[in-house]
């Protein structure tokens, strides 16, 4: 008899503690997701950053990682007027430390630039793009507000016909 009522506070005891995990994770805040831009390839002018955020849902929350040579690369966020035609002349902020991590905190678009040149000016000319941008290394992320568990509508349990 001892045993039966200790077996049924043990299984009392583990439903709580699912049912009441459950509850709180339902409740909890997006924790977010690090994106690391380009995968292998990092940062640089050899990744198709168009099709990797194409591969992605960025959400409110996420992190972007920027890894890159800074010898040779740098990252400006910019508006999308400036991302478009490549304009590093006024960026919202510059980053060169070589491992930027970018926080997601608000939903919207972002725009990501390098605005390095190809060195030298004789090599830039050889390739008809002057910059790094003007050469594909540039990223448009959308980013949208997390759909959460507790949002979700729950379908109703029909129950089991009588026998």
């Amino acid at each position: 008899m001892a045993l039966r009522n200790t077996i049924m506070i043990i299984f009392v005891a583990m439903a709580c503690v699912g049912v009441c995990s459950g509850a709180a994770s339902s409740e909890a805040v997006h924790g977010g997701v690090v994106h690391k831009v380009g995968d292998s390839t990092g940062w640089s002018i050899f990744g198709d950053y168009k099709n990797w955020a194409s591969t992605k849902e960025f959400h409110v929350g996420d992190t972007l990682l920027f890894v890159y040579d800074k010898e040779y690369h740098n990252l400006m966020e910019v508006n999308g007027e400036d991302y478009q035609s490549c304009n590093a002349k006024s960026p919202l902020a510059l980053y060169a430390a070589g491992l930027d991590s970018i926080p997601l905190d608000k939903p919207g678009h972002y725009y990501f630039i390098c605005g390095r040149n190809f060195e030298p000016d004789w090599y830039a000319m050889t390739l008809k793009e002057p910059g790094h941008c003007q050469a594909g290394q540039k990223l448009h992320v959308k980013v949208t507000v997390p759909i959460s568990d507790h949002h979700s509508v729950a379908s109703p349990i029909s129950a089991p016909a009588p026998h």
